[in-house]
């Protein structure tokens, strides 16, 4: 019996992809976590980093969990610092912001994160972009963030050999432990994106819903649409229809169309469906009185539920807390309101005019409660239209440095 040939398995054949290893370090930044890149590992655009931080983080093939990579496969763990030396004159070092998608091949480059950005300095003088002088146990470092225009200037702890001291005794809300404090200043942060404090030119805004995406009858939310670090509507929480339970789907849909329409508003979208194609900018939050219903009390000045890509964040953003506090600082805005005790339908017989803070100190302090705990803002203000400065604190570590591999 004569034995057949067998038949050859079939050749398989693979699309040629080129590894990378890329130089970078991976940093708790405030309450984010996130890659930090020096710009000169990367491609001279910003078009070809886009591929590079998919693949590193973990995004390619629209993976939810981030298997391949090193996001952490959410929101506030899937970000990417790219900072650069600057030659421009008043500024140290710039820094973009990317925001990478969980699921999705989408890498949003349209916004500011203050919590990356306080790493920012850190960041710097670790690799070298900046350095401290001999005897300096503080430095201060002006970034310049690419996304937004504005400048920040960070101040950072530095030890004897003259290297970012992370270690320190300064707590904030959000993060187990202590570290030291990080002053991040945002120098004139209004019109970050938009030109403008108020892009609807009111300070409250009726957001009208003639067709939620769930099938729900129309209604409308009131809101402060406001520029301040990042583009953002602010919801009172107060006039959300009692129908939507909060987390539930049909709620965060019901949330997704305020955003969208809130972007046509602010014009930063032509249209609701534009508007979706990019979810961090405008982003959204909810506020409510103080938690303990208090008039008299001295903090918190205002409660927020903030939402971060379609979902409820853990905390606040930072830009989210500069921008909340300098609403709360301005005349008319919803957040005003709120600050100022001002919501008789909740609190009756109390008189905010007998509230002691006056507004026409240039410097207030506005304390924020959120999810993980309380934020402090330093706000300072010229009349009622002009942010000047906002200043927070926040701690940063490196956690590893080294490379990231990947394939393109």
């Amino acid at each position: 019996m004569i034995a057949k040939p067998e038949t050859p398995p079939p050749q398989l054949t693979y699309a040629k992809r080129t590894r990378h290893s890329l130089p970078a370090s991976w940093m708790r930044s405030g309450t984010s976590k996130g890659l930090f890149i020096n710009r000169s590992h990367l491609p001279d655009s910003i078009e070809a980093w886009t591929p590079w931080i998919l693949a590193a983080m973990g995004s390619k093939c629209e993976d939810p969990r981030q298997l391949d990579g090193i996001g952490g496969a959410t929101s506030t763990t899937s970000k990417v610092a790219v900072v650069a030396k600057s030659n421009k004159p008043g500024v140290d070092v710039e820094y973009t912001f990317a925001q990478v998608a969980v699921g999705k091949e989408k890498v949003d480059y349209s916004g500011n994160c203050g919590n990356m950005a306080s790493g920012v300095g850190p960041f710097a003088l670790e690799e070298g972009l900046v350095k401290a002088k001999p005897g300096q146990t503080h430095i201060d470092v002006r970034v310049l963030n690419t996304n937004t225009g504005r400048t920040l200037v960070e101040t950072v702890a530095v030890d004897e050999d003259g290297c970012f001291r992370d270690y320190g005794d300064y707590q904030m809300a959000g993060v187990k432990g202590t570290g030291s404090e990080i002053k991040v200043a945002f120098v004139e942060p209004a019109g970050s994106m938009t030109g403008k404090l108020y892009p609807t030119g009111n300070p409250e805004d009726t957001i009208v819903i003639d067709a939620p995406r769930n099938g729900d009858g129309p209604f409308s939310v009131q809101a402060t649409l406001i520029d301040v670090a990042n583009p953002f509507a602010i919801v009172d929480a107060l006039t959300v229809p009692s129908r939507y339970v909060q987390g539930s789907p049909e709620w965060l849909t019901m949330v997704e169309d305020i955003r969208q329409k809130a972007a046509v508003m602010m014009r930063l979208a032509p249209s609701v469906e534009q508007a979706a194609l990019t979810r961090g900018t405008p982003k959204i939050m909810f506020v409510s009185p103080p938690n303990d219903g208090n008039p008299l009390s001295t903090s918190p000045d205002i409660n927020v539920l903030a939402m971060s890509m379609g979902q409820i964040h853990p905390s606040l953003q930072l830009t989210g807390a500069v921008c909340l506090a300098s609403a709360a600082c301005l005349k008319g805005t919803v957040a005003y309101r709120y600050r100022r005790r001002e919501f008789p339908e909740v609190l009756s017989g109390y008189d905010s005019s007998d509230n002691s803070d006056s507004d026409t100190e240039p410097s207030k302090t506005v304390r924020i409660s959120h999810r993980s705990g309380e934020i402090s803002v330093g706000v300072h203000t010229c009349g009622d239209r002009q942010v000047e400065k906002c200043i927070v604190s926040r701690t940063a570590r490196k956690l590893f440095e080294g490379n990231v591999l990947f394939y393109v």
